[in-house]
């Protein structure tokens, strides 16, 4: 399913820069996102057509994008005694803390933005201008990390923050912008680089 995942990730990102809008929302891409999967999975097209709806209607329910990666919590550990701030900025629908509190993450994070509460999504520049005012930090010196280029990347990097790519899977070799394997991995690389993000 790690693969189905990111290939339906891959779709969302296609579909979004065709249309190269800020006007498109996460609540109408999704649909498109569990088609993708399903058929990532194997499920015959016309099946995965079929089920794309129910399956939404079960993430509307009970929120699906709820399992942390098995990195994260020591990943934020150790960014957080390196002496970054640590956020999440996230398209989501009201119920990202709560999905976060669950995965007791919460405790490594100064703050959360949830879309749905800020009335505006990435890739709008507006949501991390709003993630900076609250961290107090500058966009030159923040670094945004991200798992969908045109969502993620294009729109930290419109509101000038340095952009990462979080592409296990290595679909996106070739994009212009740094890109990680894991989560681990990019904690290798930016406290190293201490000086030049925080």
């Amino acid at each position: 399913m790690p693969d189905g995942d990111a290939r339906a990730r891959l779709g969302v990102d296609e579909r979004l820069r065709r249309i190269a809008t800020h006007e498109d929302s996460d609540a109408r891409r999704v649909g498109g996102y569990f088609e993708d999967l399903l058929l990532g999975a194997g499920v015959a097209p016309e099946q995965a057509r079929a089920l794309a709806p129910r399956v939404q209607e079960a993430h509307l329910e009970d929120n699906l994008w709820r399992v942390p990666y098995g990195d994260a919590v020591t990943v934020l550990q150790a960014l957080r005694a390196a002496g970054f701030a640590t956020a999440v900025v996230s398209n989501a629908d009201g119920r990202v803390r709560a999905v976060l509190e669950a995965a007791e993450l919460t405790p490594y994070l100064d703050f959360v933005i949830d879309s749905h509460e800020e009335g505006v999504e990435k890739p709008h520049p507006e949501i991390f201008h709003r993630a900076l005012a609250r961290s107090g930090s500058t966009a030159e010196r923040t670094l945004y990390v991200g798992d969908i280029y045109a969502v993620d990347v294009l729109g930290s990097r419109a509101a000038g923050l340095t952009p990462c790519l979080l592409d296990p899977l290595g679909h996106y070799v070739g994009m212009d912008c740094p890109r990680v394997a894991s989560l681990t991995e990019l904690v290798t690389q930016i406290v190293g680089r201490r000086g030049e993000v925080g």
